[in-house]
């Protein structure tokens, strides 16, 4: 029962913070104490459970429509904790860090829960339907977090965020649909290996499961609601947009896609292997032209994403481990360098990177944090986001030798874009007389990153951590798509 319970304590907590009277600081720990529960359970399930995950008591299954066999099946696996313990992990933070919501706390942090039921569902689903109920739950609380507490241009962000989204949804339930009906199972460790379906049937199938997903990632050229949505969020809803929910759709391509449909999608693995290389090339050009730190960061989002995509594609198992651990790798730095984005906004009054400069000197613990996230995003070795990149890298270019070299030359062009931006922002004497009386992080802005700082070293240092708990479910797929 763990896993319930650990995916529904954020809709008790929803419930109980609302109740609570309108008092800030109240309800903002309130929804602290909420926050901690899912990621104490999380990190409870990880010290007693981890090495074996698969065969933990770890699962629940409740039938819902007997004829079609689909039920509420949950189950924790190595493909999916890292995702989910981070979920808990993010939630906690955007808690911490929703210094800029001051209208509508209550509501803020009923719908930040709401969102995490969602993420943490999705990580633990075992049903095709439970899957996409899960992955929907995301959907109208992020919308609502974007539209109300979002900046001037939050409106037509939230409607662009929530037609490209539910689009691609929808065009993917009608593939899960499909796949069901036919296989007359929803129960995804009945469907394996396709479920006893023909290789025309399978491709017919993972054509739609594939696009719904690549909207969600997003990959180039489903990729244009992203930057808006970015841009315009708040900084703690940025934790969990950019954090957990385009994982969402890799996952997806983890989980569901390759080893439910391995004649169907075998296809369409050098395309996905080529759209993750145009995600990481393109990411890196257009983020080297952004004036706005923010815009930089969210397109730096986009390249990284695309090392996940190319780690999948490739059918081995060092490939598919870097891309395991790339979705929780990512998850890590792409909310800190949020988070300092944030900071050094509300410090400076401006996010455009021209304006900016000699930050280190008035603002040390921001500016070294903000070059550390930069160096993890770059994939310096030592940091967590080295050994995901590198093993994906590895993985495809064994696959994919093309997509490999293009990946390696993504990297080159990452250090370049973000060495350029660390030399204006951080570095160099300080470029506005304003920023002389700039104040550093305060310790509730460091209590929200430093744990995210702390990770990247020790995932850096010890990649074994998760790597040893997702390796049995990798092997699991490769299994099931007959890799190696």
């Amino acid at each position: 029962m763990i896993t319930t319970i650990t995916i529904f304590i954020p809709l008790l907590g929803a419930i109980f913070v609302s109740l609570l009277p309108d008092n800030e600081r109240t309800v903002r720990y309130g929804a602290l104490a909420v926050a901690a529960i899912p990621l104490l359970l999380a990190t409870y399930i990880y010290f007693a459970f981890g090495g074996d995950l698969g065969n933990a008591a770890l699962s629940q299954e409740l039938t819902w429509i007997q004829s079609l066999d689909i039920g509420y099946r949950v189950g924790l696996d190595g493909l999916g904790f890292g995702m989910f313990i981070l979920s808990a992990l993010l939630t906690l933070i955007a808690v911490v860090s929703s210094w800029d919501i001051h209208t509508n706390l209550k509501q803020y942090m009923a719908m930040l829960f709401v969102a995490e039921v969602g993420m943490l569902g999705v990580f633990a689903a075992q049903d095709l339907v439970l899957f996409y109920v899960f992955f929907e739950v995301t959907l109208i609380p992020m919308y609502l977090m974007v539209g109300i507490w979002g900046d001037e241009n939050r409106r037509p962000a939230a409607i662009k965020f929530f037609i490209y989204t539910f689009l691609g949804s929808t065009i993917m339930l009608a593939g899960f649909l499909a796949l069901g009906v036919l296989a007359k199972t929803f129960s995804i460790e009945g469907l394996q290996s396709g479920g006893g379906l023909g290789a025309t049937a399978q491709v017919a199938i993972a054509a739609p499961i594939l696009f719904g997903l690549m909207v969600k990632v997003p990959a180039v050229p489903l990729h244009s609601w992203l930057l808006d949505v970015y841009v315009s969020s708040p900084i703690s809803t940025n934790v969990v947009l950019s954090g957990i929910l385009p994982k969402l759709g890799t996952y997806g391509l983890i989980k569901i896609a390759i080893p439910l449909l391995p004649q169907g999608v075998e296809p369409f693995l050098p395309f996905i292997a080529a759209l993750g290389a145009i995600n990481i090339i393109y990411g890196a050009f257009v983020a080297f032209l952004q004036p706005d730190l923010k815009s930089l960061v969210a397109y730096s989002s986009i390249g990284t994403l695309g090392f996940i995509l190319l780690g999948a594609a490739s059918g081995n198992a060092v490939g598919l481990n870097g891309a395991v651990l790339q979705q929780v790798t990512h998850g890590i730095y792409s909310p800190l360098l949020f988070l300092l984005v944030g900071i050094i906004a509300a410090r400076t009054g401006t996010r455009r990177i021209a304006d900016l400069g000699g930050l280190a000197a008035r603002m040390p613990w921001a500016g070294a944090l903000l070059a550390l996230g930069a160096l993890a995003a770059m994939g310096l070795p030592g940091l967590a986001v080295f050994a995901s990149e590198f093993m994906s890298i590895m993985g495809g270019f064994e696959a994919f030798p093309v997509q490999g070299l293009l990946a390696t030359l993504g990297i080159v062009l990452s250090a370049m874009y973000l060495l350029y931006m660390l030399s204006r922002t951080v570095f160099g004497p300080i470029t506005k007389p304003a920023y002389e009386q700039a104040k550093d992080a305060s310790p509730i802005e460091m209590a929200a990153i430093m744990p995210l700082a702390v990770l990247l070293v020790v995932l850096g240092v010890f990649p074994g951590i998760l790597v040893a708990v997702q390796r049995p479910a990798v092997e699991a797929v490769l299994a099931a798509i007959g890799g190696s």
